[in-house]
């Protein structure tokens, strides 16, 4: 079972930080989770609320928000660092920012998107993703759980929370090749669970939890 590093080491260090990745990158970790937004002047940052520091990420520019982007954390990864990119856009509030994201890891090279999986609760976001490239892995992030949902969108993986994940649903996505993972497990107990479940990964706070 995989420990996948949520927003970083995020309870080591401020999450969706640079200095959160590289704690990360520092305790082993070979996958992590960021969350992806889009500032008024077309930059690509790492942010999970839609507002900081009581600045709207969709009306502010880079340099007023102070937010690492994602060519800059594409920049540290190492080359067999996988990332988990979750795209912040319900009601697809960012326009075209699947288009953009893309043409980024383009930029990065082929070799980069095998190790990306892009993720969303906005559904119609990975539709777009989808039709705009076959092969990059998708994970469904979805609180109401349908295995067609999954199906549809060739999807790599199901990203399911810790509350609503059961063993059906495992062996439902198993069952049909796709990986499950679930967030947030942030104690030896929980993670011991996940793993009697037979869950693929966990998204956690502590990175270096199961030593990987």
């Amino acid at each position: 079972m995989l420990t996948i590093a949520h927003r970083g080491a995020s309870a080591y260090k401020p999450e969706n930080t640079l200095e959160a990745f590289k704690t990360a990158m520092s305790t082993g970790s070979r996958f992590m989770e960021t969350d992806v937004q889009l500032t008024k002047d077309g930059r690509l940052v790492l942010c999970h609320n839609y507002e900081v520091d009581g600045r709207n990420i969709k009306t502010n520019i880079l340099k007023d928000l102070n937010l690492p982007t994602l060519e800059e954390l594409l920049d540290i990864l190492k080359p067999e660092t996988k990332l988990n990119i979750e795209v912040k856009n319900d009601d697809n509030i960012y326009p075209d920012i699947e288009r953009k994201i893309l043409a980024v890891l383009n930029i990065y090279g082929h070799k980069l998107k095998d190790n990306i999986l892009i993720s969303s609760f906005d559904y119609p976001t990975l539709q777009r993703v989808r039709a705009l490239d076959k092969q990059i892995k998708i994970g469904v992030l979805t609180r109401n759980f349908k295995i067609e949902n999954v199906l549809a969108l060739n999807a790599y993986s199901a990203n399911m929370s810790l509350k609503r994940i059961n063993e059906e649903i495992v062996k439902a996505c198993h069952k049909e090749n796709i990986k499950v993972f679930v967030y947030t497990v942030n104690t030896a107990k929980e993670a011991a669970q996940m793993a009697a479940l037979g869950v693929d990964g966990i998204f956690s706070d502590y990175p270096d939890m199961l030593g990987n």
